[in-house]
């Protein structure tokens, strides 16, 4: 199955090397006829792939197939890059021409010629010593998975949006079939008694018990969400390879909001549950090892707190369990009626089609996982009774047909089987992480952009599309949404460890990635793996590194690795030099810095770059200017006064660069850590989307030409630059994003003068714009069309606003998100108009320091969902408009003085103004 992304590659490289054959005649005397062989073998090797996806006999074949592919891959984007060398010469001097009219004059045609004739000779054996190589051909019809899709695509992008504001308004489609409620009644009285119920009970352990796949962690979730009478609450993820830190660090936040980056034991964690009535759920527990790890953590409070943990392991059950005769729940599989209702909520069949699916629903038999992943599947089909059937008579199903087998990987390896090339690549990517890794979204896309995966339109940017393939896999529930942004897009997600191994054998399978606990694993042999990542914290001691020269590595991500010398580092490279993907993350404080590699120019593949949050303090320009292939360099967090010269500018190809300083510690601090860039070009890179940068003289006159960018992030602006920066920004109307961050603002109006003028943006024809943020002290508070007209999350801090700000905020019409942060109002009282903020889902409050009195009318945020109150010490009493806000699900007060708090909590005077709200905490 995962040769098909071998496949896709073998399409990829067909088409560059079709158009080279088109477009670079001149360039290919001597090697031409080479390149057209190369094309005909690849144009077999593509085909051969599909056909073989589906047969367990080709493994080897198909494994020799896929590396004469990648290296073909390099051979052609090698000589594609000679040919941009050349030709920027030839600029130069006209004479440097005749360097390509005879291929003994040009070394590099010489050595390419060869390196083709090696391939061609092995396709060429490969295809011999397989007897039926056309007949399986012939037999195929691998292409319909992937036509299916094409033509289901604008249903599929409908389904898509449909289902993610039924997600962000808490209407998730599983969740809408009432199943397990036995276990519902059993155990949601205990969660939802009123404050101070359960007084005198001991601490109470309850496990949720069942198979993989079988809905525990959907039901633990939803008990969590109803909880009730709790002071407070936390609900994490455990994986196989967890991490009591991360779990610990998990639970304090949740409970007690942000911590200090020293180390957490469960000691203090224990001291600060100690008298409180806690929650704390522990989803998916492997083992009894992570029940020893953080029992000490939890205070045996004779108040009614409670530990809900999941598990599939019936000893795990009853090690932890208060009571085991009592305290253990057990979910088993869910009706036949139950389990077509699930599969209703994913598919609406056609009559001609119930039975068909009727058929398979009961194949899944009761295991919902399974059921929403089928439904997923035949969406993505359409109403087709031969595709259907196609499915329906799948030999994986066979998988699964042993009652006593487990029952999900049949319809697993099934979906992943009929997804379309492109999609298998970003899939089986995802085996990389674990499963408890949060990683940004942007930062994903990149990943896939870099090594090629996507493919786009003229209507679309790479990003765009890349964003597409990851809600076509949340679409065929691959991939689980855990948390939205505030404009519903996938801010995290998680994947369910039956789907996670999957993937990761689909992976080991096809070479395709491998992860390492120790960077000496990557050293120790030659890597199969085309992606590796070293994800445990680790000082490299070594002073040498073996030279795998033949290694195709495409990917190589190292967190937390640390090196002695600078010498370690620079012999990293020398047998990786057909990566796509470099990043080094983590910084320790007291390790030696550590200058940038020279040998890094030899690696002219590379799209993406990365040493954020490192000790990297020198940069070798000459070497990062050879990487003109570089689609993202993310420098972010390096160490102070990182100097680049003008070479950067060369890097034509870039998309993101990230050269923004890190948050000071302290705001008193006047230390930050930033990049200087020297000698400015930056208008020459006309391929930025992204761009995070602090203030400089390169503004002048060139910010306005980065006409592709999408989003912006200056950080330390100046008032000397401030008329430029918004005579720029003016101009860039394709923007989604803007954060324009002042220096100095956190101090008082008077001893500074840096200010962020809003009153001299005009944004008004931004009409992509809708995510905006400004730091800093705003002298004229401007009208509401000032304001882009799509605006959906304003984020303002430090703007020292005189007059109350919203009667201008809540008349922006689609604003769903806003932040008001450390005195960016001085007002002493707020007034939230009828019919004000129709749309506004999540409002912060943070250190409105003057403010005495807020009123909310009647009709006034009637869509308001989260709220948070925060450090505004002076509030007097919470507004009586709240209990009016039907919708309001969640609020959050922190730093509040005691009388305030007092007043809101149970049996306070202010009680009753907010006792319709679901879950409300105290930090």
């Amino acid at each position: 199955m995962a040769e098909s992304a071998a496949a896709g590659v073998a399409a990829k490289v067909l088409v560059a090397l079709t158009k080279m054959l088109v477009d670079e005649i001149y360039f290919l005397r001597g090697v031409k006829d080479k390149f057209e062989i190369l094309k005909s073998e690849l144009e077999w090797m593509g085909a051969s792939l599909i056909a073989a996806r589906s047969d367990t006999n080709f493994k080897i074949w198909v494994r020799q197939l896929r590396e004469i592919i990648h290296e073909a891959e390099d051979v052609v984007e090698e000589f594609n890059l000679e040919i941009v060398n050349h030709k920027r010469l030839q600029n130069k001097s006209n004479a440097l021409k005749r360097l390509f009219t005879i291929s003994t004059k040009l070394p590099i045609l010489h050595d390419i010629g060869v390196r083709i004739d090696g391939i061609n000779v092995s396709a060429r054996n490969l295809r011999e010593c397989k007897d039926n190589y056309g007949s399986v051909i012939a037999q195929t019809n691998g292409g319909g998975a992937e036509s299916s899709y094409r033509s289901q695509s604008s249903l599929l992008h409908q389904r898509i949006k449909r289902r993610r504001k039924e997600i962000f308004a808490e209407a998730y489609a599983q969740d809408n079939v009432q199943i397990h409620q036995d276990v519902v009644g059993q155990v949601m009285p205990l969660l939802t008694r009123e404050e101070g119920a359960g007084h005198g009970e001991p601490l109470r352990v309850i496990s949720i018990l069942g198979m993989g796949g079988v809905g525990k962690t959907t039901l633990a979730k939803k008990l969590y969400n109803l909880r009730s009478g709790f002071d407070c609450g936390a609900l994490v993820y455990i994986s196989k390879a967890y991490s009591s830190d991360k779990l610990l660090r998990s639970i304090m936040k949740q409970c007690f909001g942000p911590i200090p980056a020293a180390k957490l034991s469960n000691k203090k964690l224990c001291a600060n549950l100690q008298g409180k009535k806690y929650l704390i759920v522990l989803d998916d527990v492997w083992d009894t090892d992570v029940w020893d790890a953080l029992r000490s953590s939890f205070p045996r409070n004779n108040n009614g707190s409670i530990v809900l943990l999941t598990t599939r392991h019936k000893d795990v059950a009853n090690y932890a369990s208060s009571q085991p005769s009592t305290d253990i729940h057990e979910l088993n599989v869910i009706n036949e009626e139950e389990s077509w209702q699930i599969f209703l909520n994913w598919v609406h069949p056609e009559p001609a089609l119930k039975n068909l699916g009727k058929e398979m629903v009961k194949k899944c038999r009761g295991l919902p996982l399974a059921i929403v992943v089928l439904g997923g599947l035949l969406l993505g089909q359409g109403m087709h009774k031969h595709l259907w059937s196609n499915i329906n008579a799948s030999a994986s199903w066979l998988s699964s047909e042993d009652e006593n087998a487990f029952r999900c990987p049949g319809i697993l390896a099934l979906s992943y089987d009929y997804m379309p090339y492109h999609l298998k690549q970003c899939f089986l990517h995802l085996s990389l992480f674990p499963q408890d890794t949060k990683i940004s979204m942007a930062k994903l896309f990149q990943y896939w952009i870099a090594e090629g995966f996507v493919s786009t339109t003229n209507e679309q940017t790479m990003e765009e599309a890349a964003e597409a393939y990851l809600e076509d896999l949340i679409y065929r529930n691959l991939i689980q949404v855990s948390g939205f942004s505030y404009d519903g897009r996938v801010k995290s997600y998680r994947i369910h460890n039956l789907i996670h191994d999957i993937s990761l054998g689909e992976s080991k399978k096809d070479q395709f990635s491998v992860t390492y606990g120790s960077v000496d694993k990557l050293f120790q042999k030659k890597p199969d793996s085309l992606r590796v990542a070293v994800l445990k914290s680790d000082v490299l001691n070594r002073e040498r590194f073996p030279s795998y020269r033949e290694t195709r590595v495409r990917f190589l991500m190292c967190q937390n690795v640390h090196f002695k010398q600078q010498n370690y580092l620079s012999s990293l490279f020398g047998g990786f030099k057909s990566l796509r993907v470099l990043e080094f993350n983590g910084y320790i404080q007291g390790r030696g810095r550590i200058s940038f590699p020279k040998e890094i120019g030899d690696l002219i593949h590379l799209r993406y770059l990365s040493f954020e949050k490192t000790n990297l303090e020198q940069i070798d320009t000459s070497s990062l200017s050879k990487l003109v292939k570089l689609q993202t360099l993310n420098l972010n967090g390096c160490v102070e006064e990182l100097m680049l010269d003008e070479k950067i500018w060369s890097l034509r190809e870039l998309r993101h660069l990230y050269l923004k300083s890190i948050k000071p510690t302290s705001y008193v601090s006047r230390s930050r850590w930033s990049l200087t860039v020297a000698n400015p070009g930056i208008d020459k890179l006309t391929n930025l989307q992204v761009l995070h940068v602090g203030d400089g003289d390169w503004i002048h006159h060139r910010l306005e030409k980065l006409s592709s960018l999408r989003k912006l992030r200056i950080e330390e602006c100046l008032s000397s630059h401030s008329e430029e920066i918004f005579n720029a920004v003016a101009k860039l109307t394709k923007l989604h994003s803007l954060a324009l961050l002042s220096k100095n603002s956190f101090q008082p109006l008077s001893l500074t003068n840096e200010a962020v003028p809003l009153a001299s943006i005009q944004l008004s024809d931004h009409t992509f714009l809708e995510r905006l943020h400004l730091k800093g002290k705003i002298h004229d508070w401007p009208g509401r069309n000032s304001f882009p007209p799509n605006l959906c999350k304003l984020k303002l801090e430090w703007s020292w606003i005189v007059e109350d700000p919203m009667p201008i905020l809540e008349k922006l019409p689609s604003l769903t998100f806003l932040h008001l942060g450390y005195v960016s109002s001085l007002s002493k009282k707020m007034v939230c108009l009828r019919g004000g903020f129709g749309c506004l889902e999540t409002l912060k409050m943070v250190s409105l320091e003057n403010l005495e009195e807020w009123i909310i009318e009647e009709g006034a945020l009637t869509s308001l969902r989260n709220l948070e109150i925060n450090g505004c010490i002076k509030l007097k009493v919470i507004p009586k408009g709240l209990q009016q806000l039907t919708t309001l699900k969640q609020l959050t007060t922190v730093k509040m003085p005691p009388q305030f708090v007092n007043k809101v909590k149970k049996n306070g005077e202010d009680w009753y103004k907010i006792s319709q709200i679901r879950s409300v905490d105290f930090f």
